[in-house]
């Protein structure tokens, strides 16, 4: 089969992806399918207000200090990524923090912890939350979850492991301030 032709059926299959993702899948947009396995949440107008947040977390929790806390070269910018999340990206392209709310609770998490390699438990943030690879995942209550990845090329961030996850518990934890 010609490169062409192989290029071309890529094309059509990845449209079909995003055409399908685009006419409601049973996820609501950036929620990971495992958490949404968990018992339905009821949406109420206080959730869904919640989850807009992550639209502009960068902008409004990621700020120059945090940043430069967190990734060896800070300088970037930060984006828009849904309604529901946003990421920061550095001007070189080496490293990226990225903020996800979601409509589920603790028990989208518990869910969700099938799912992530070796989760550490953390304390201090949310009603429950875990370290991951990346980052964090942290549920408060029966209709908040957030989640934050930091990392990039190797040696793109400063902190690691707990402290890093400490870091940005903190950041959830002012999300989950937010009605």
């Amino acid at each position: 089969m010609s490169t062409q032709v192989s290029r071309a059926i890529a094309l059509v299959v990845t449209l079909g992806v995003l055409a399908a993702c685009s006419q409601g899948a049973s996820n609501p947009p950036g929620e990971r399918a495992s958490a949404a396995a968990a018992a339905p949440t009821p949406v109420t107008a206080n959730s869904n207000t919640w989850i807009a947040n992550g639209a502009t977390a960068c902008e409004k929790y990621l700020t120059p200090d945090v940043v430069a806390a967190i990734l060896t070269h800070p300088s970037g910018q930060s984006k828009k990524l849904s309604t529901q999340a946003c990421a920061y990206s550095t001007a070189d392209f080496g490293g990226t923090i990225s903020i996800t709310l979601m409509q589920v609770g603790t028990a989208g998490l518990d869910m969700d912890l099938k799912n992530l390699p070796d989760p550490v438990p953390l304390s201090g943030v949310g009603d429950k939350a875990v370290r991951t690879m990346l980052g964090i995942e942290a549920a408060k209550g029966n209709d908040r979850m957030c989640s934050i990845d930091a990392g990039g090329a190797p040696g793109s961030t400063k902190l690691k492991g707990e402290a890093l996850a400490q870091k940005l518990g903190e950041i959830c934890n002012n999300l989950f301030a937010l009605p």
